[in-house]
């Protein structure tokens, strides 16, 4: 019979010294919340987490500028998010049109193909932004289910302007949906007053919380 020892390394707790987060990916925690993860554990039907998931909610619509009560948080990765807002707003076939200006966009689309939707892109150089002329043309053309802008395209530095799409959108019954995991908390932001019917972000980016927790509205 196999015998598989316990690890040494598991022996002692990690030692993982403190660094100075700058990169485009996690930022540093504050001590008021690396402590609270100190606090008793709660069970998913306890009362008292059901009023932390609203205290949650609300402070989420404050982040995003909004009154949409389908606002909630979602235990995943930044790629959960995106797939978890894309499954939500299309079914197998429909047209999904995506702004391609960097790693973010053709994750997207990477994503949309594999998921069986009909996947056309706005491709604009790296580094720029797609103009709304390009973007009235574009949703004139392929008349798509949604439409994903990446806000902070991470990879190129560039920020999105969303001023004027979500009124093209309306105009042909699109959707808009907004990556903001590398900009909210860093540039202004309101949902409301930009008419997203659905925006993604990653918690850990700009805000300095817990990683592998998700921010969607959705219309």
């Amino acid at each position: 019979m196999t015998y598989v020892p316990p690890p040494e390394v598991l022996k002692n707790p990690p030692n993982i010294p403190q660094k100075m987060l700058f990169g485009p990916g996690p930022s540093n925690m504050s001590s008021e919340i690396r402590h609270s993860m100190d606090n008793p554990l709660l069970g998913h039907l306890h009362v008292e987490f059901c009023q932390i998931m609203d205290d949650c909610r609300a402070g989420i619509q404050y982040l995003f500028q909004t009154k949409n009560p389908l606002t909630f948080a979602v235990s995943g990765t930044g790629h959960a998010g995106m797939e978890c807002a894309i499954m939500n707003l299309l079914e197998f076939g429909e047209t999904f049109l995506v702004i391609q200006n960097g790693i973010w966009g053709a994750r997207a689309a990477g994503l949309g193909k594999r998921l069986g939707l009909n996947v056309q892109t706005i491709i604009v150089p790296e580094g720029s932004a797609a103009t709304v002329d390009q973007i009235r043309e574009g949703i004139n053309k392929h008349k798509p289910k949604v439409l994903f802008v990446c806000h902070g395209e991470s990879s190129t530095g560039v920020a999105h302007p969303l001023k004027g799409i979500s009124e093209i959108c309306r105009e042909h019954d699109t959707l808009l949906l907004v990556d903001t995991v590398a900009s909210i908390g860093a540039t202004k932001f309101d949902a409301d007053a930009l008419g997203i019917d659905s925006q993604k972000q990653l918690k850990k980016l700009k805000i300095g919380k817990l990683k592998l927790f998700h921010f969607i509205l959705m219309h």
